[in-house]
């Protein structure tokens, strides 16, 4: 079997977490690097995250040292929504092996001239890391077959009215990446929406068991509690979603549109400005998620926690 070369851009993050590891337990993947970037909690914590979940993985993979803070933005973090150390509270053993000693952005160019263009990217934070590379290497353009990207949305924000996490961090990176000519799938809020998950179905999902059960429960009911003192009827796991559309195309509806990102307005910094309904007449860049089927995700996530139960 031909695998898919891949580099993982990420936070890790509560999401980001399940999300490593429906990836690691895809046997047609080819993991190259994890490289993490300043996000939903610090880098202190998102760097020494995706070590240990390389580790806890049984990944063999580089991680790079990637971006501590945005392009031009001030710093600014998430950790209310994924707490202490950016899981919860959970606390992964130290790693036992060190960072890639080059940086993110040097691993992904690498990768992505090794792989002869046929390595995929997949983002799942903000996409810092991403756009210092396309500036440091133009030629990276013709590398990456496709980026599918955790972010934005084409209707409401969950950072402020328009924008969302990831994109309002680093706005001007989102730029950079949507104006690269590369392919983007934009996996955000709404699309991912169609995949959310009860509580009844979170845990009999995550607290089924494995040997990454520890983490998988801790997480399922740690967001699942935040989730109900919110008021919200369910639970969109976003990296995960996007994780599944990205192993699993077919499962995913997407609409071919324009799409630009706001780095300018007070009202909308961050937003990913997508024609939807192609009145611009501009030409497509961005294919953004309609929808994915739930029932195919679902199967995958269960497929998961069954591979940790023998590996």
């Amino acid at each position: 079997m031909t695998k898919r070369p891949v580099v993982i851009d990420c936070d890790p993050g509560v999401d980001d977490t399940l999300a490593l590891m429906l990836a690691a337990s895809t046997p047609s993947l080819d993991i190259r690097a994890i490289n993490p970037v300043a996000g939903n909690v610090g880098y202190a914590s998102t760097s020494q995250n995706a070590l240990r979940l390389r580790d806890l993985l049984g990944l063999d993979c580089r991680v790079g040292r990637g971006a501590t803070q945005p392009l031009i933005a001030p710093p600014r973090d998430a950790g209310e929504i994924h707490g202490t150390g950016g899981l919860g509270g959970y606390h992964l053993p130290a790693s036992t092996r060190d960072f890639d000693p080059d940086y993110a952005w040097d691993v992904l160019y690498q990768e992505a001239k090794r792989a002869n263009g046929s390595l995929e990217l997949v983002t799942l934070g903000p996409l810092t890391n991403v756009a210092i590379a396309l500036l440091r290497y133009p030629e990276l353009r013709q590398l990456i077959k496709k980026i599918t990207c955790m972010g934005g949305t084409a209707h409401q924000g969950n950072t402020n009215v328009y924008a969302e996490f990831n994109i309002f961090i680093d706005p001007h990176a989102c730029d950079i990446v949507f104006r690269s000519g590369i392919p983007i799938a934009m996996c955000g809020l709404d699309g991912n929406d169609s995949c959310m998950l009860t509580g009844e179905e979170m845990f009999r999902l995550f607290d089924q068991p494995s040997r990454v059960t520890p983490v998988t429960s801790h997480i399922a009911h740690f967001i699942h509690e935040r989730n109900t003192g919110w008021g919200l009827p369910g639970s969109t796991i976003h990296d995960l979603v996007t994780m599944a559309c990205f192993i699993a195309p077919e499962i995913a509806v997407y609409e071919p549109c324009y799409t630009t990102c706001e780095t300018r307005s007070t009202l909308s910094f961050g937003q990913t400005v997508v024609d939807l309904y192609h009145v611009s007449g501009k030409p497509p860049n961005v294919d953004v998620l309609l929808r994915a089927d739930k029932q195919v995700y679902y199967t995958m996530v269960n497929n998961m926690m069954a591979y940790f139960t023998t590996h």
